[in-house]
């Protein structure tokens, strides 16, 4: 019975200092947030994930819709840097063009590496959504949410580990309560998804305000949103989908839009295209 008591008070210790040791505020929005990884940790994983990611993309170097992304892609960038220097002023920035009209997508890694597929150019048919986009993805590194997400599955084998050593000291014969791979599931559903969600709306509001910042006109977002809406055809259940349902993210652009309007009337505006 002593060495179960032993294995509680390790595996609780473990976990209560992996929580401590990871406690962040979110650049943008102030959300406390989950994340044992630092900055340069990030940048490290996302600069190995980028070519790997990226293996066998038709990738566009020259063109109308190459030069577009780049000129949107760049003053976007610097608009990420100015609102949010830590941490976006020590990423290393990289923007592909993926010439792939099917793929209706945009995503960041941690640490600035970026992909731009020209489908997702032909649903945002003008600079302001082009940015509206780009500002959403450049959120999401800079709020860390790789970070966050990958910190969360580091929580959830430290969850088993206690489960595990609880179980075996109460006489579990499984020695736990769940299986690591049903602790994961269970999880899934009860944070995975909420964060999931969380994470997205947040990327709306930072990456409004960084398009807007850009000299982008945030007024393009309810708009282009709706249209990125009708791509899929019918959407599941908001409690059952990673985004945000369309109600909730035309209500959020609402409460912030009269600020991004502020900050859009304040700086020099874009070239329309």
């Amino acid at each position: 019975m002593m060495n179960a008591h032993r294995s509680i008070v390790v595996a609780v210790s473990l976990a209560v200092a992996c929580v401590g040791a990871g406690c962040n505020t979110v650049e943008g929005s102030g959300r406390s947030q989950f994340n044992v990884y630092s900055v340069d940790e990030e940048k490290q994983m996302g600069a190995q994930a980028y070519p790997e990611a990226l293996k066998g993309a038709k990738v566009l170097t020259s063109g109308p819709q190459y030069e577009r992304a780049m000129r949107v892609a760049k003053r976007v960038q610097q608009a990420a840097i100015e609102r949010h220097p830590n941490p976006a002023a020590s990423f290393d920035w990289e923007w592909t063009v993926v010439d792939d009209p099917e793929m209706v997508n945009a995503w960041a890694m941690p640490g600035g590496k970026c992909a731009i597929y020209t489908g997702i150019m032909n649903v945002a048919t003008t600079d302001d959504e082009l940015a509206i986009v780009l500002g959403h993805e450049c959120a999401h590194a800079i709020a860390r949410h790789g970070g966050e997400r990958m910190s969360q599955q580091t929580g959830m084998q430290i969850g088993s580990q206690v489960a595990g050593a609880i179980g075996g000291a109460f006489g579990d014969p499984t020695g736990g309560a769940l299986s690591s791979e049903g602790t994961a599931a269970l999880l899934h559903v009860t944070v995975g998804l909420p964060y999931s969600r969380k994470h997205e709306t947040e990327a709306d509001v930072i990456g409004l305000k960084i398009a807007a910042q850009a000299g982008y006109d945030p007024r393009a977002a309810p708009g282009f949103w709706n249209k990125m809406a009708q791509q899929g055809g019918g959407a599941p259940p908001e409690w059952l989908s990673t985004h945000p349902a369309d109600q909730t993210r035309a209500n959020t652009l609402a409460a912030i839009m009269p600020d991004a309007v502020e900050i859009y009337e304040r700086v020099p505006h874009a070239p329309k295209n």
